[in-house]
C-alpha cells in the first residue's frame, strides 16, 4: 500500500478541482473475509413499550432513549415518553424526516429533512448551517473531534469552523459515485467511492486506497480507533487491515460503549468475537437501534418499539464444570495425540485452555479452516457457546 500524493488542492465550495488518486491497483491489499455464524442463545424478553403513531428514528440523547414519531420527538421519561421542544421558546423547526444520526458523547447531531438537529437539555436545537445544504441529498454525517463529514448524493464534505470543503477523488479504477464518509480526525476520513474504500489526509495532504470490492455502504459507526461499515453483504472493519464479516445484508449499525450492536434485514445482533442473536424483526429501520444505561437494547420494528431485557445475564460458565468437558468430547482426540496434525495440547488443563483460549475461539468460529477439522466432526454454533461465552466471561476456572 502506498501513500499517493494530493496533486490538486482541497476545494472550498467555490473553487473547483479534484484530489487525483491513482494507486497501482496491484498494490491494494484484498479484503479478508470471516465467515461469521450468527450464534442463537437465551434470547432476552422483548416488550414494546409506549403507544405510537408512527416512529421513525431512535437515539439515545442525555442517557436516554428518544424516538422521533410522527412530528413529535418523545423521550422515555420514568415508565412513560415525555415530549421534547424542538427549536427556542420562541422559534420552532419540525424536524421532518431522519436522514441520518452521529453520536457525540451522550448526544446525538441529526441531520433531517428540516436541517441539522443538535441536542440539548430537554430540546433539539437547529443548526445554522443546515442552510448550506440540501437535506433531501443527505446519506450520512458524522461528527468528530469538531469536524462534521457529511455524506451527499453526490459528495464528501467536512465542516469545520463554520467552513464547508468539498473532497473529490479522481481514481480512474473507480468511476463509481462516493458512498460514505467517515471522520478518523478533525484532518483525516474514510471515502467510499463505488465499490473502493480510500484513507484521505487533508493534512498531510495524503491518500491510500484500502480495498477494493466494497457493496452498497448502509450505515457507519466508530468503535475506538476502528471504523465500522455497514453494507448490503456484510460488516467490514477498517482498522489497521480491512476485514468483512459475512453477516447479510446490514440495515442498522450503533456502537454503545462496548458493545456492537447490528440490524439485518431479519434479526439484531450483537457483535463481539461472534455474533448473538437477540431478537427476530420483520420490518427494520435505519437509524432505529440503540442501548441505554442499564444495558437493555431498543429498536424499531416497523410501527413498534421494541425493547430487549440484555442487563438481565445468566453467570458465565467456568472451565470445571463446562468447558473441560467439551474439551474432552471435541479436542482431546486430535490434541493428546498430535493426530490430524495437530498441536500436543493438553486442553483438558486449565492453564493451558486459558493461554490458548484466544485461539481456540478463532479457529472454532472460522468456517474456512475450523477446529476439529471438518472431515472428522461439524460443530455447530450452539455446541462451540460454551467455550465462547468462557472467553467472554472472563476464563473462570
Amino acid at each position: 500500500m502506498r501513500a499517493q500524493p494530493i496533486s490538486l488542492c482541497l476545494l472550498l465550495t467555490a473553487c473547483q478541482g479534484a484530489i487525483q488518486v491513482t494507486p497501482p491497483p496491484e498494490e491494494v491489499p484484498a479484503m479478508k473475509v470471516i465467515a461469521t455464524a450468527a450464534i442463537e442463545r437465551t434470547r432476552p424478553t422483548r416488550t414494546t413499550p409506549g403507544a405510537w403513531s408512527n416512529p421513525s428514528a431512535l437515539w439515545l440523547q442525555s442517557g436516554e432513549v428518544t424516538v422521533l414519531d410522527g412530528a413529535l420527538v418523545r423521550q422515555k421519561s420514568g415508565t412513560d415518553f415525555s415530549t421534547l421542544t424542538v427549536g427556542t421558546d420562541t422559534e420552532s423547526t419540525l424536524p421532518g424526516v431522519v436522514k441520518a444520526l452521529s453520536r457525540r458523547g451522550e448526544g446525538v447531531l441529526l441531520a433531517a429533512t428540516g436541517g441539522f438537529f443538535h441536542d440539548a437539555p430537554g430540546r433539539l436545537l437547529r443548526a445554522p448551517v443546515s442552510d448550506d445544504f440540501s437535506m433531501e441529498t443527505i446519506r450520512f454525517i458524522d461528527a468528530v473531534n469538531g469536524a462534521v463529514w457529511v455524506t451527499t448524493s453526490t459528495d464528501a464534505v467536512r465542516v469545520l469552523n463554520g467552513h464547508r470543503e468539498t473532497v473529490r477523488l479522481n481514481d480512474e479504477a473507480e468511476p463509481g459515485a462516493v458512498q460514505a464518509v467517515v471522520g478518523r480526525t478533525a484532518a483525516s476520513a474514510l471515502v467510499v467511492k463505488g465499490a473502493s474504500l480510500y484513507e484521505v489526509d487533508l493534512g498531510a495532504k495524503t491518500v491510500k486506497t484500502l480495498a477494493r470490492g466494497l457493496a452498497t455502504v448502509t450505515a457507519i459507526a466508530h468503535r475506538g480507533e476502528t471504523v465500522l461499515l455497514g453494507t448490503s453483504d456484510g460488516l467490514i472493519e477498517v482498522g489497521t487491515t480491512v476485514t468483512r464479516h459475512t453477516l447479510g445484508p446490514i440495515v442498522d449499525l450503533e456502537v454503545v460503549g462496548d458493545t456492537t450492536l447490528v440490524t439485518t434485514t431479519s434479526q439484531v445482533l450483537q457483535v463481539s468475537s461472534v455474533a448473538v442473536v437477540l431478537a427476530d424483526v420483520t420490518q427494520p429501520w435505519p437509524d432505529a437501534l440503540t442501548k441505554d444505561g442499564t444495558g437493555d437494547v431498543w429498536f424499531l420494528d416497523g410501527a413498534s418499539l421494541a425493547r430487549l431485557s440484555t442487563s438481565i445475564t445468566l453467570p458465565p460458565p467456568s472451565f470445571a464444570a463446562d468447558v473441560r468437558p467439551f474439551m474432552t468430547a471435541h479436542c482431546r482426540s486430535c490434541h493428546a495425540t498430535g493426530a490430524n496434525y495437530a498441536p500436543q495440547l493438553d486442553l483438558e488443563n486449565y492453564g493451558t485452555a486459558k493461554t490458548w483460549a484466544a485461539r481456540t475461539v478463532s479457529r472454532l468460529t472460522d468456517t474456512l479452516a475450523p477446529m476439529p477439522p471438518a472431515n472428522t466432526e461439524v460443530l455447530t454454533p450452539a455446541q462451540y457457546d460454551v467455550v465462547v461465552r468462557w472467553v467472554e466471561g472472563g476464563l473462570l476456572p
